[in-house]
Order: structure tokens, then sequence, then C-alpha cells
């Protein structure tokens, strides 16, 4: 089991260039990417993007590429002649129609969009790539075993919780039958109240009693919400992208607690079907961010 939020870096170096790869994770329906690369190596957003796909499921991830060129960092630095001779003329343009000072400097220059460029003719795409794809392996596997950590301690709280459910469930079951025999009781008292000396039609009473008993009966809703239990604890058992199936058996669990609440309304077991529902809340929370 996975969770969906998590960290890890990877740095490697090699003929003195350096990649540094950075990944984020938190929770997301879907698997949501935001790439983020230097300008030199846009080209390899789409091999990134499926590299992450061959290993991640699901989560929104920010990755951050990081490139450095430590054997001669102004080697690919260059300006575009051009354009800065447009500028240029343009200023002086400026300065005569106006009759003001033309005071533009190199300072300026080098602030001015696509003034400055780095060449990326000579960059060897083959190495880059390799360090790309081995700092971003590095990085998914320092994020997966932060994921993995995180996800063991929220699959103890799910067990948990579950046998929590398993153990409310049979108290609230054990009490089924005496809420028919309370009815009974009860019933039998107010007709023999209202009656007074007449006496019961015994037939009436009980087919009145068994209409109760069958419309309270949760016989069915108890042993769907064991079924949904045990078939969560397996799912769980198999790990990987279980996120939706976990929460599809959320959804089921809660339906069959809405439905033996509804059936057990008598105040002495109320605090139980609260319990049951309130657990299945927390379970529906926690795996919000399971992958």
């Amino acid at each position: 089991m996975y969770s969906m939020t998590g960290y890890g870096k990877g740095e490697i170096e090699e003929n003195g260039i350096k990649i540094v790869v950075e990944v984020k994770s938190v929770n997301h329906r879907f698997l949501d990417l935001g790439i983020k690369l230097p300008r030199l190596l846009i080209s390899f957003e789409d091999s990134v993007r499926s590299q992450i796909k061959n290993r991640i499921a699901r989560g929104h991830l920010d990755v951050f590429v990081n490139y450095k060129d430590t054997t001669d960092e102004l080697s690919n630095i260059t300006y575009n002649q051009n354009l800065t001779d447009k500028y240029i003329q343009i200023a002086e343009n400026i300065a005569d129609k106006y009759n003001i000072q033309n005071d533009i400097s190199v300072s300026n220059l080098f602030s001015l969009k696509n003034v400055i460029e780095e060449d990326d003719s000579e960059l060897d795409s083959e190495l880059l790539q390799k360090l790309i794809s081995n700092a971003l392996d590095i990085a998914l596997d320092n994020l997966i075993i932060m994921r993995t950590n995180e996800g063991a301690k929220i699959e103890n709280n799910l067990m948990e919780k579950l046998d929590i459910l398993q153990d409310v469930a049979t108290k609230i079951e054990e009490y089924a039958p005496i809420q028919v025999e309370n009815y009974r009781s009860k019933l039998r008292s107010r007709i023999q109240e209202g009656l007074g000396d007449i006496t019961v039609d015994e037939n009436k009473l009980m087919n009145e009693i068994v209409f109760y008993a069958d419309k309270v009966a949760t016989d069915e809703e108890f042993t769907r919400l064991k079924a949904h239990i045990n078939h969560f604890k397996e799912i769980a058992e198999k790990g990987g992208a279980i996120g939706r199936s976990l929460d599809f058996i959320t959804q089921e669990l809660n339906r069959e607690a809405n439905t033996i609440g509804s059936k057990c309304s008598d105040l002495s077991v109320s605090n139980y079907v609260l319990t049951l529902k309130t657990e299945i809340e927390k379970i529906r929370e926690q795996i919000q961010n399971i992958e």
C-alpha cells in the first residue's frame, strides 16, 4: 500500500554535466504531472513524463529538473547580434525624434528579452538523456520509499479501524433479537393499556411482531458488511494502486451502516451505530491518500 504523499531527490554528474531531479507528490484522483525543466532540456519532457507513468499510478507530482555545466559555464552563452542592433537603433530613433538623451547601456541590453542566449547546438543529447533518466530514477526510488513508509502507517491504522468495525458490528448484531423482544413487550403493554380488560388477540399481536421483525431484520446487511470488511483486507494485502478499489468498498460499507442504523433505531444501540459510521468516515478520509 502506497501513500500519495512523498518527496524524492536524485542527483548525478558526468563529464562536467550535473543533473538534479526533485519530485514532490501529494494526493490526487488521477496521475497529474507538473514538470519544470530548463529551456535547454524542454525536448526531454515527453521522456520524463513517460518514465514517471511507468512507475507511479496516482497523485499530483511536481517535478523539477535542474541542469548545470561545470566544464565551462560561459562556453554556450552568446548574444543575438541582430536583435541587439535593432534595440540600439530603436533607442537612437526615439532619442532623435523626441530630443532626449539616449542613456541605453550594456546592462540595459542584458535585461532585454532574448538578447542573451544559450547555444545548445553542442549539447550531447544522448548523455543528457542518460543523466536525466538516471537522476529521475533515483528521485523516484526515494519518493517510492517515502510513499511506502507512509502507506504502511496508513495500512496499520486502517486495519485497526476495520477491527473496530467488526467488534461494533458484532455487538449490534447480538442486540437484534433483543430489539424484537423489547418491541413485543412494549406493544403488548400499549395494547393492554388501551384495551383495558379486553383480552388481547394473540394471533394479531404475533402477526404485528413478525411484520416488525421482518422490517428490522439486519441479517443481510451484517453479512454484506462483514464481506466488505474481508474484501477490504484482501485488497489491502495485495497492495499496489488500490486506492480507488478501497474507496468503492468504503462507500459500500457506509451504505450498509446507514441501513443498519435506520433499522436499529433503539436508543440502546444508537452509540454503537454512531461509532460504526464514525470509523467508516475515518477510513474514507484515510484512503483518499492511498495510491
